[in-house]
C-alpha cells in the first residue's frame, strides 16, 4: 500500500517548484514526484492532504560535533585566542561522563529532526555518537576524527579509529580523518589516508580556519602554534600561504574530501579543490561566532567549487537549523539564488556523502526523505526566496517512508 501526499508544491530535483502536486511512496522509496495528476492511486492507498504545504527533500546537515552538544553555549571570550577556546572545549569534552555524552547525541538528533534535518554527517573525536545514532530515526553517517594529543597516540590513532568503527557494531557508511592539518604529521596523515582508501571510507578535515591556523604553518609564531608544540614538535615547516598550500602541495587532500570551513584560503586553492571534486563546508553563523574571516564565496562560485551549508556544534551555535544558516547567508550574499543556496543544504552534501542517488531530492526511486513546511508568503514574491527570509515551520518529516513528526 503506497502513501499518497498531496501538497501545494513540491521542489523537484532541478529546483523548479511544481503547483498543486503529489508525491507517492511506498516502501521507503518515492514512486512518483510531480503533478499531481502523476499520482496513480488505488482503493488501497493513504491519502494524505497537506494543504499549502512545501514538500522538499530532507535536509542534510553534513558537519556537527554532536558530542559537543553536551557542552552548550560556550561562546568564545572577547579576550579568548582561538586556540585557547577550542583546547577548553575540547578538554571539557573528555572530562564528560559517558552518559552525559550520550544524552546529548540524542537530543541533538532529535533537535535535527525537529528543524528538517533527515541526515547528518556527524564529526565524533570520543567515538560515542555512532552508537547513540544507530539508534536514532535520522539516517546517520559518522566521520571519527583523528587528534592524538601525543607522539604515542598519534602511533596507534589508526588502531584507535579502527577499534571505534568495531564497537559502533553497524554496516553504515562512516568517515576517518584528521580534526585538522595540524592534528597528525605528515606519516600520520598518509597512514591514516591509505587507512580510510583501503576501506571505502569518507574523508574530511578543518583546514584553513583560522589565522592563528595560518599564522602557526606561516611563521611558526601564535598562540596554536603554542598549544600544538607544547606536547610534541611542530613537524611542517614554513608555508608561506598556510595549512591549505601545504595541505595541497603534500597532496593531503584526497579527491572527494569533505573540507570544513576553509576561510583562509586564495582562488588558486580553491580552484585546486574543484580539480579534486572536493566539497567545502560553511558554518555562516560559527564562523561569526568564533571571529574568523568570511570565506570568500563569490570566489569559490566561480571557481566551481562544491558548496554546502552546515551547523558546527551548540557549545558555539545558537541552533541546529539549516534555514537559519541559509538566512544568515543570504544576508551577507543577497545576489546569491535561493535555488542555489538549497542546493548547499541537499543535492550537494548528498554528492559530497557519495549518496546523490539515494537522497537529497525527490524523484522516483530515491529514499522516501521527505519534509513538508509551511511558511509565510508575500503575493508575487519568489517562492524560494520567502522560504528562506522566512521562519518555515517544518510539519512533516519522513525518514526513508517513516513519518517521523506529522503535524499536519
Amino acid at each position: 500500500m503506497a502513501t499518497i501526499y498531496f501538497a501545494k508544491w513540491v521542489l523537484t530535483p532541478s529546483f523548479e517548484v511544481i503547483h498543486n502536486a503529489a508525491v507517492s511512496v511506498d516502501g521507503g522509496r518515492i514512486v512518483s514526484a510531480g503533478p499531481r495528476g502523476w499520482a496513480k492511486r488505488s482503493g488501497d492507498d493513504r491519502i494524505v492532504n497537506l494543504g499549502d504545504m512545501i514538500l522538499l527533500p530532507g535536509l542534510i546537515n553534513i558537519h556537527t560535533h554532536l558530542e559537543e552538544n553536551a557542552l552548550r553555549d560556550m561562546p568564545r571570550g572577547q579576550d579568548e585566542t582561538f586556540a585557547s577556546w577550542t583546547a577548553k572545549r575540547a578538554t571539557r569534552l573528555r572530562q564528560l561522563s559517558d552518559a552525559g555524552v550520550e544524552n546529548a547525541v540524542r537530543l541533538g538528533s532529535r533537535e535535527l529532526l525537529s528543524h528538517g534535518i533527515t541526515t547528518v554527517a556527524d564529526s565524533s573525536r570520543r567515538g560515542i555518537s555512532p552508537r547513540v545514532l544507530a539508534k536514532e530515526p535520522i539516517r546517520s553517517f559518522v566521520l571519527h576524527e583523528a587528534h592524538p594529543e601525543s607522539a604515542d597516540e598519534e602511533a596507534k590513532i589508526i588502531g584507535t579509529i579502527s577499534e571505534r568503527i568495531g564497537a559502533a557494531g553497524r554496516n553504515a557508511p562512516v568517515g576517518a580523518g584528521p580534526y585538522a592539518v595540524y592534528s597528525l604529521s605528515p606519516g600520520g596523515h598518509a597512514a591514516l589516508t591509505e587507512f580510510g582508501r583501503q576501506n571505502g571510507y569518507l574523508w574530511s578535515c578543518h583546514v584553513a580556519e583560522s589565522a592563528e591556523e595560518l599564522q602557526a604553518f606561516s611563521d611558526q609564531t601564535g598562540d596554536l602554534f603554542f598549544h600544538i608544540t607544547r606536547r610534541k614538535p611542530w613537524p611542517f615547516g614554513k608555508v608561506a600561504r598556510g595549512s591549505m598550500d601545504y595541505a595541497l602541495a603534500e597532496n593531503l587532500v584526497p579527491p572527494g574530501a569533505i573540507c570544513y570551513h576553509c576561510n583562509y584560503v586564495n582562488g588558486w586553492e580553491l580552484e585546486r579543490l574543484a580539480q579534486l571534486g572536493a566539497s567545502v563546508v560553511l558554518c555562516f553563523q560559527y564562523t561569526a561566532e568564533a571571529g574568523h574571516k568570511a570565506f570568500p564565496l563569490d570566489v569559490a562560485i566561480n571557481r566551481g567549487v562544491a558548496l554546502c551549508a552546515a551547523t558546527e556544534s551548540l557549545s558555539c551555535e545558537r541552533s541546529m537549523n539549516l534555514f537559519d544558516e541559509l538566512f544568515c547567508a543570504r544576508q551577507k550574499y543577497p545576489h546569491v539564488p535561493a535555488s542555489e543556496m538549497l542546493r548547499w543544504i541537499t543535492v550537494n552534501p548528498a554528492t559530497a556523502l557519495g549518496m546523490s542517488s539515494q537522497i537529497g531530492g525527490l524523484a522516483a526511486g530515491m529514499n522516501a526523505d521527505i519534509i513538508g513546511l509551511r511558511f509565510p508568503q508575500k503575493p508575487g514574491a519568489s517562492l524560494l526566496d520567502e522560504l528562506i527570509l522566512g521562519e518555515p515551520e517544518v510539519r512533516l518529516v519522513i525518514v526513508n517512508g517513516e513519518e517521523i513528526i506529522a503535524d499536519y
